[in-house]
């Protein structure tokens, strides 16, 4: 179970694929294209790293009206992120209020 939780982590290590797994998250499914768009990422990077990710199975796709478009099957993604994000915002703040009270002496 380690070894899959440790190569869970490791999909997840990459920015580019949280930059595209957050896109999911917050506006919904898309295609490549989309999310080329979105993100100002170049096309060949999105490819990639959509396969990578629906592979491992963070992310599902299916095809509509001839277009294949990416979603998440569920939200355990987007909540694990919202966590992390909330970790590091407040680590932020306190290191924040540290350096102000330390430039204040």
């Amino acid at each position: 179970m380690l070894e899959e939780l440790s190569s869970f982590f490791k999909m997840l290590g990459e920015p580019v694929r949280l930059r595209l797994l957050s896109s999911l998250c917050i506006q919904g499914e898309a295609t490549v294209g989309e999310l080329v768009e979105r993100l100002n990422i170049g096309q060949s990077v999105v490819s990639k790293h959509m396969k990578l990710l629906h592979e491992s199975g963070h992310v599902e796709k299916k095809k509509q009206e001839g277009r294949i478009l990416y979603y998440l099957a569920d939200d355990t993604l987007c909540r694990l992120c919202e966590m992390a994000f909330t970790k590091i915002s407040v680590r932020a703040d306190r290191y924040s209020k540290l350096m102000e009270h330390s430039a204040g002496s």
